[in-house]
């Protein structure tokens, strides 16, 4: 794809997670300014509302995701600094015929998040604050046909995240980890943290606690378990993120955490897994239990 017309791309930014505003009480916005011309290109991003922390906890960074060939590619592409009202904008200069330094042109990225990077302790995921889709032109100058958005980039995230579990799961050890499971799943305790398939900043945060995570299957889901108690601040993102059923461990059956006249005595001494079920064909998060 050539980028010698001036062309000129705004791309509004939805929020991920409000964890990281400096305002609770309002959504955390943001925008992506992009030009190419002369095979040269420009990416101005901005956003408002965005807490301002000490370089030695965090800072924040806009990554592109794409893929090439099935493969995922990234690039980060730079640093935003809010200011102490929570404002911020950074200019950034890029090569759109070789975006990353490996042959990748800017047409094979599709998304772009703006994320939040601990730098106090390098083994703590990734925190995602703001996205947006990408949209090209080709040389016609017509949209690239797309057969859907961000939501159809990230199920097929989870879902090749879940086959490679599945295909190496003899590698993780079977563990029965209910006495009543109302999945039927097989399932294996995972301990590689980096292998953890949703993106969810109060699920990373209870995997990272405990150490593990859990996945099982059966003919039409994929399940994915976190650990952590009947309460509400060990539910992941509050059920958001898809992890809505809550299943004790074998040994705290006894306590009936999750009946709604449960003590609070009983909730914090019965531990458990709260479950996301996955759609093997779609990679779709759904919740199976509601009735």
């Amino acid at each position: 794809m050539e980028y010698r017309n001036h062309r000129k791309n705004f791309i509004m930014l939805e929020e991920q997670d409000r964890g990281f505003a400096l305002d609770k009480e309002r959504p955390i916005r943001g925008y992506l300014k992009m030009e190419t011309g002369g095979n040269r290109g420009s990416v101005r991003v901005g956003a408002e509302n965005l807490k301002p922390f000490d370089r030695k906890h965090y800072i924040y960074k806009l990554i592109l995701f794409g893929k090439r060939n099935e493969r995922t590619i990234y690039k980060i592409m730079g640093d935003l600094v809010p200011s102490s009202r929570g404002k911020g904008e950074t200019y950034l200069r890029m090569d759109p015929l070789d975006l990353d330094g490996k042959g990748n042109e800017l047409s094979n990225f599709s998304i772009a998040t703006v994320v939040a990077v601990s730098m106090a302790d390098h083994r703590e995921p990734l925190h995602p604050i703001l996205r947006g889709r990408l949209e090209h032109k080709d040389r016609r100058g017509c949209r690239r046909q797309r057969r859907g958005g961000f939501n159809d980039f990230y199920n097929q995230h989870i879902l090749s995240c879940c086959q490679a579990i599945e295909y190496k799961k003899e590698l993780y050890d079977k563990t029965i980890p209910f006495r009543e499971d109302r999945t039927g799943a097989d399932w294996r305790r995972v301990v590689n943290l980096g292998k953890f398939p949703v993106i969810s900043p109060g699920a990373q945060y209870m995997i990272a606690r405990y150490r593990h995570f859990i996945f099982g299957s059966d003919e039409t889901y994929y399940y994915v378990g976190v650990p952590g108690r009947y309460l509400e601040n060990e539910q992941p993102d509050e059920g958001r993120s898809g992890f809505v059923l809550w299943q004790p461990i074998v040994g705290a059956e006894s306590y009936h955490a999750d009946k709604n006249d449960a003590p609070l005595s009983s909730r914090q001494v019965a531990y458990g897994y709260w479950i996301a079920a996955i759609h093997r064909e779609s990679g779709r998060i759904e919740d199976i239990w509601r009735k």
